[in-house]
């Protein structure tokens, strides 16, 4: 369970760690992160329910669009103690990538950018991140985008046949730094290496109507499939299966009970190895037992806090904290172990800012506590650092 935050840093002691959506502060602390013992992992203290910040904090419903574009890059707002800061946005190579002096001179003679500015995908259906590597699944250009962050360099992975990977469309990583590709055209999954290597693959096309989300414990002993299954039939489930391609067990059908799901869209697997499905036609989020065996449930459809109206996408920090994007609200709620509602970060807009999302799709959260939340409207992935006693870090 998570832990209260003690002694939380004033907001303006985070006013030089906020400005400009700039790559080099996040450059500088993801290596040092892993370069140092995962520092946040390890130091970042829990949420506790009923804050005092939820009645600073817009509802999710509230528009920005009657106030006007505005930027925020603290949740929550002060006065609030702060919670998470906006660190900056990955869309090309420019984002994590500064220039030199010798770049800065080539194109002040050539007029020609020497570090890339054009975005890299089209449109950021899932992400996954881990060791300063963010993945990302674009469906339009059949491929996996990595943000190598430690290399300052940006790849494809999937793209080399007979592996090659025709519609990415969820993402997840192992203990061991394995990358779980859910390719919804082929509907199987296809496992490559932290570099792009292809491992393996799981999944019998057969038994799969309509995938999609794939989870991974962290042994990868068992890697979970959502099948969101067609409209008229009960084939509304999850199935989990070795790493051998055997089929471990299955959870549903279809219905509104304890394990039955109504189209679930995605899964994440915590630090534990509770399995977390984003049940999406039951507007709630069911927590499992390694073996499948239903824990408990939270959410319900609603406007109200804790509440789910477009339901996209699930991640879960190694704290045990528990993010849900919504494409109605485009917010991330974030909830305590416990399913009991802390905060939320963004709001809906359709201009383009530092927190303000028109399509929420997939969210990740890293080793280090970061959250990146993808936005397909806005062609945008937002990264947010967990404040910790003491600063940002």
């Amino acid at each position: 369970m998570a832990r209260i935050l003690h002694n939380l840093v004033a907001p303006h002691a985070l006013m030089d760690c906020t400005g400009g959506g700039r790559a080099e502060s996040m450059l500088a602390t993801i290596t040092r992160d892993h370069r140092h013992g995962h520092a946040l992992r390890t130091r970042c203290a829990g949420l506790a329910a009923g804050i005092t910040l939820l009645a600073g904090c817009a509802a999710p419903t509230q528009r920005a669009e009657n106030d006007g574009p505005r930027e925020q890059r603290i949740w929550p707002e002060p006065p609030n103690p702060p919670r998470y800061v906006y660190e900056t946005v990955l869309r090309s190579l420019s984002d994590i990538k500064q220039g030199s002096d010798r770049d800065r001179l080539q194109e002040q003679l050539t007029g020609r950018k020497a570090v890339p500015s054009d975005p890299v995908y089209r449109k950021p259906a899932a992400i996954a991140a881990r060791k300063g590597r963010i993945y990302v699944a674009d469906p339009p250009i059949s491929a996996v985008v990595v943000f190598d962050v430690p290399r300052r360099n940006i790849f494809r992975m999937g793209v080399r046949e007979p592996n090659q990977v025709h519609k990415p469309i969820s993402l997840a990583i192992d203990g061991s730094d394995r990358v779980y590709v859910l390719d919804g055209k082929e509907r199987k999954v296809l496992v490559f290496d932290a570099l792009g290597l292809f491992q393996f693959a799981v999944g019998d096309p057969r038994q799969l109507r309509q995938p999609a989300g794939v989870a991974v414990s962290p042994d990868g002993s068992r890697i979970y499939v959502v099948d969101r299954g067609s409209l008229e039939a009960d084939d509304h489930r999850v199935i989990a299966y070795a790493p051998d391609g055997r089929e471990l067990f299955r959870i549903g059908p279809r219905g509104k009970g304890p394990g039955q799901f109504n189209i679930p869209l995605a899964a994440t697997v915590a630090a534990d190895g509770t399995l977390l499905v984003l049940d999406a036609g039951n507007f709630r989020v069911q927590a499992f037992d390694p073996d499948g065996r239903h824990r408990y449930s939270f959410g319900g459809v609603g406007t109200e806090l804790g509440r789910f109206a477009r339901p996209r996408s699930i991640a879960v920090d190694p704290r045990g904290r528990i993010f849900v994007s919504d494409a109605s609200f485009n917010n991330v709620q974030v909830f305590n172990p416990g399913g009991e509602l802390l905060m939320w970060i963004g709001r809906p807009q359709l201009n383009d800012g530092p927190g303000q999302f028109g399509l929420l799709a997939g969210i990740t959260a890293d080793e280090t506590g970061r959250l990146y939340v993808a936005d397909t409207l806005h062609s945008k992935i937002e990264v947010y650092r967990p404040v910790t006693p003491g600063g940002v870090q």
